[in-house]
């Protein structure tokens, strides 16, 4: 399928991409505080998807080869079922992004301090059901990367799922 005109020279940015696993380490700069994970006792972190897979189905996905050419990225903030949002005085749900493809072969994660993080948040929060699809593309760059486009949706029928 063709790529939309003017794609490639279109507003991007470059997300490193990293493993669950080491992303979701406490941090020794942090001390005393907890990280939360995927697999966190009570809610954890939640998606429109529901729960992401056990770190094990994450790490197989993770260590595929790259894929080649462009295809489009699901980008979805945490949902907020954290006590704090109920009223109660509870740990807030950090804004780390769950970014995926359409048969879940690529699923990676975006936290709040990492490149990229505030242009995926805000294309996600604006959309109606606060999830984006965009173009995107792996590269190589001093290790994995994931070029997103920002300007340019997808075609309706590349979107939804």
């Amino acid at each position: 399928e063709a790529l939309p005109p003017g794609l490639r020279q279109s507003r991007h940015v470059h997300v490193r991409l990293q493993k669950a696993s080491e992303q979701f380490q406490p941090d020794a700069k942090r001390r005393g505080e907890k990280a939360i994970g995927v697999g966190d006792r009570g809610a954890g972190l939640v998606y429109r998807d529901g729960r992401p897979a056990s770190s094990a189905a994450l790490e197989k996905r993770e260590d595929q080869a790259m894929r080649d050419g462009v295809w489009v990225v699901k980008i979805q903030p945490p949902l907020d079922i954290s006590s704090d949002s109920a009223g109660g005085i509870g740990r807030i749900t950090p804004a780390t992004l769950l970014l995926s493809d359409k048969k879940w072969s690529f699923v990676r994660f975006v936290k709040e301090d990492d490149e990229g993080h505030f242009p995926l948040l805000r294309s996600a929060l604006s959309e109606d059901q606060q999830v984006a699809y965009r173009y995107a593309e792996e590269l190589e760059d001093k290790g994995p990367m994931l070029k997103v486009y920002m300007d340019m949706k997808p075609e309706p029928q590349h979107m939804g799922w």
